[in-house]
């Protein structure tokens, strides 16, 4: 058959009253851009859902779906590489997820369709953006702004932006300072200023991020935080390794029954460290610091990451 015979076929199918032959023709590979753009406003959503993913679809034909009533049909509009940019920047808006996260996700969304998604008024699309790494400098400052909290705590946690990093370790928000804790880029000055936090939470998260990353914080800010007025951050220092013999003789002697049992345990077993069940213990040594007990690693105990979590 000749192109000109298939072409005429297909027309055909496009206006067959068969829904299943109108889709077959919207979905040919060989379905000319007049069709695709005449399909568009196809009365089934069906076949307006295989014109809005076809790359061939013509952009002013696709701009028709962005006020679609179907939402399939607009997350395929927003999945579709030939959308406009100022159409995905639309949809970052939609009233359904997954056209938000489509349009969001979309390999052509250039910065535009970054900086509406910081502007939606759907926190969903923020909290995901602010967990990607290598984000423009803009968005990143836009994010660090984000009037919701939680937004700010994910990316205080996993941003790569130092200037974002400082920004939100000074955080007025306790809760995103705790997350800027276990950002594995902090420097040894904001792990510092963390450690004299005014909030204990925030304290209490900078000692598991010593434990679970390895850092080596300074003896002197750790015997300070073994006097913590919060039991909860003596608690997690005193259960957590990474702390120096000096820090765990001042924990032995807390007034707290089961602190001090935990860091006890430390100096007379430290191959088998505090209420860990029935884990084998951590190696010691691998620190510049000879008297530094236990050794850091990611894999902390399930149990006690568990009581961390719900403290």
């Amino acid at each position: 058959m000749t192109a000109g015979g298939v072409s005429e076929d297909l027309e055909g199918w496009g206006r067959h009253k068969l829904v299943r032959m109108r889709m077959a023709a919207a979905a040919h590979p060989d379905a000319s851009v007049e069709l695709l753009a005449a399909l568009t406003t196809d009365a089934s959503r069906k076949v307006r859902r295989i014109a809005a993913r076809r790359p061939r679809t013509p952009p002013a034909a696709l701009r028709t779906l962005a006020a679609d009533p179907d939402a399939a049909t607009r997350e395929a509009l927003a999945a579709n590489v030939n959308t406009p940019p100022d159409v995905l920047c639309l949809l970052t808006s939609d009233k359904n997820f997954q056209v938000r996260y489509a349009a969001m996700t979309n390999p052509a969304a250039d910065k535009r369709v970054l900086q509406a998604c910081c502007a939606s008024p759907h926190r969903d699309l923020r909290i995901i953006l602010a967990q990607e790494p290598r984000l423009p400098a803009e968005i990143v400052t836009l994010l660090t702004q984000d009037p919701v909290g939680q937004v700010r705590e994910f990316l205080a946690e996993r941003t790569d932006d130092p200037g974002a990093l400082d920004t939100l370790v000074n955080d007025p928000n306790a809760q995103v300072r705790a997350a800027a804790a276990q950002n594995r880029l902090t420097t040894a000055g904001q792990r510092a200023r963390l450690a004299r936090d005014p909030a204990a939470p925030v304290r209490a998260s900078l000692v598991n991020a010593m434990a679970t990353l390895g850092w080596d914080i300074p003896e002197q800010d750790l015997l300070t935080l073994a006097r913590d007025r919060s039991v909860n951050v003596r608690y997690w220092l005193a259960g957590l390794p990474g702390s120096t013999r000096a820090v765990y003789e001042v924990l032995a002697q807390d007034p707290d029954e089961q602190i001090a049992t935990n860091a006890r345990q430390w100096l007379t077993n430290p191959r088998n460290p505090a209420h860990l069940g029935d884990t084998s213990g951590l190696p010691l040594g691998h620190f510049s610091n000879p008297a530094q007990l236990g050794r850091p690693g990611r894999n902390i105990n399930l149990r006690l990451w568990t009581q961390y979590m719900n403290r």
